[in-house]
């Protein structure tokens, strides 16, 4: 009866261990980016939206269609710049204005509506 009871102690702890290592694999920083999208056509924002899921640096992302704002949280990426974001853009690499990049949990995340933004 000992053994059972040691063999799934150290089963279940052997279980949480792994789990936790599987969750901590992005050790790296986490970047946000956010801008405006000037496409009124909602298949169009819907399909930005599709490309963006696509990349594997991203890993969170969110084109909300009435406001057209987007939104993305990167993933197992050491740096985030314009020029990255303008490619991850593709065909909609000029339709965008207030662009914002920042590390998640140290930039602050500037509130919608944006006001007073640069363009690109």
């Amino acid at each position: 009866m000992k053994i059972l009871i040691l063999s799934i102690v150290f089963a279940l702890s052997a279980f949480v261990g792994n789990s936790q290592t599987s969750t901590n694999q992005n050790n790296g920083p986490v970047y946000f980016a956010q801008c405006m999208v000037n496409i009124t056509n909602q298949n169009d924002l819907v399909a930005l939206e599709n490309q963006l899921r696509a990349i594997p640096y991203v890993g969170v992302v969110r084109v909300d269609i009435p406001t057209h704002r987007l939104f993305l949280v990167t993933r197992d990426l050491s740096a985030l710049t314009p020029a990255d974001f303008a490619s991850w853009m593709g065909t909609y690499a000029t339709s965008y204005t207030c662009l914002q990049i920042g590390l998640q949990g140290v930039d602050p995340i500037t509130p919608y509506p944006f006001t007073n933004c640069s363009e690109n």
